[in-house]
């Protein structure tokens, strides 16, 4: 497409994944099945909206912002509240068709996309982790051959054993990223970023994975209580997510829970080191009605926790909760309440 550029700041996935000019919005190739997803999880959140109890996060919360989909060929206007035409009827948010300048154009619609929040927009030095849950990788669907590999993968990594892998990081190069394998990293072009690629993620073990960690928080850019805060702020966040969780009736296989914080202290300084535990908010024409701009109107928290990548996953209505994700978070919470212990 056109206009629109490969999204840079990413820790794992697959390429194909697209951002727009304004690096507000991620254009990612349609799955089927994550868009239905994506569906259910906004008519549950919907549904669910009086009967949640004080103080839960419902899971919509935790999951990017979904604005529709994007067939190949078509622009992304600059006001989506006046531009975007909802298609597919009722009350879902189902799709958006991108209106075209001469709407008698040939149409020749060769690839979708989910047109999703893009989770890095407004912050200048992300620092980002990918951390895959669950024991079980694969679903029904997948081939004898996909499946015994994905076994293979589980079995051999922290995945099996404590029901999370980390799939990648890209952060800015600290004291502690000199230290690792060349097998398991490279300099981006930037010179201030370091790729930490699936195979240093695979290596790890129950024992080393707390030192991955403190890899990830080594920002040399920000001072150790600006450090302290995100490892309290991340834990916190976890304790919230189990909960949510447990009263959540998902079934989510590979799965990810991604992790931002802002690398630039400038951004600290100006927000006074407040930050949220929940962004909910995305896009808010509220706050903008009297602006002039076309740009779309966004807050950007300084770190930020959310659950992607929906390929394999599907609302299961009373089946209860997800045992095979619930380890996984528990395994993640001791980690981060030994990141948390007062130092010696």
């Amino acid at each position: 497409m056109s206009g629109y550029k490969e999204l840079e700041h990413k820790a794992a996935g697959h390429d194909g994944t697209l951002t727009d000019e304004d690096g507000l919005l991620i254009f990612k190739p349609l799955n089927e099945q994550e868009l239905q997803f994506y569906k259910d999880v906004q008519q549950q959140s919907v549904a669910n909206q009086d009967k949640e109890e004080d103080g839960d996060v419902p899971l919509e919360s935790w999951i990017p912002v979904f604005l529709g989909v994007l067939d190949e060929g078509h622009n992304v206007p600059k006001n989506l509240s006046k531009d975007v035409q909802i298609v597919d009827g009722g009350e879902d948010l189902v799709g958006l068709v991108m209106h075209k300048e001469d709407q008698n154009e040939v149409d020749t619609r060769e690839k979708r996309f989910l047109v999703l929040q893009n989770l890095t927009a407004g912050f200048k030095k992300p620092n980002i982790i990918d951390i895959k849950l669950g024991k079980l990788l694969h679903d029904d669907n997948a081939t004898e051959v996909k499946k015994q590999r994905l076994l293979e993968v589980s079995q051999t990594t922290t995945s099996g054993s404590l029901g999370f892998r980390i799939c990648g990081m890209r952060i800015q190069a600290n004291e502690r990223t000199s230290n690792l394998g060349i097998d398991h990293h490279e300099l981006q072009p930037d010179g201030e970023y370091i790729f930490i690629n699936k195979m240093f993620g695979r290596t790890r073990t129950p024992s080393d994975v707390v030192d991955a960690f403190e890899t990830y928080f080594a920002n040399s850019s920000l001072n150790i209580e600006r450090r302290g805060t995100l490892k309290k702020l991340f834990f916190q966040r976890l304790q919230l997510f189990y909960n949510t969780i447990l009263n959540s009736e998902v079934r989510m296989i590979s799965s990810s829970l991604l992790f931002v914080y802002e690398g630039d202290s400038s951004r600290w300084d100006s927000q006074n080191d407040e930050d949220a535990l929940i962004s909910d908010d995305f896009i808010d024409y509220e706050d903008d009605e009297d602006s002039d701009s076309d740009e779309l109107p966004s807050k950007t928290p300084l770190s930020l926790m959310a659950l992607i990548d929906f390929a394999h996953s599907k609302v299961t209505k009373g089946a209860g909760y997800d045992e095979n994700v619930i380890e996984g978070v528990e395994s993640l919470l001791n980690v981060f309440a030994k990141l948390n212990e007062p130092s010696i």
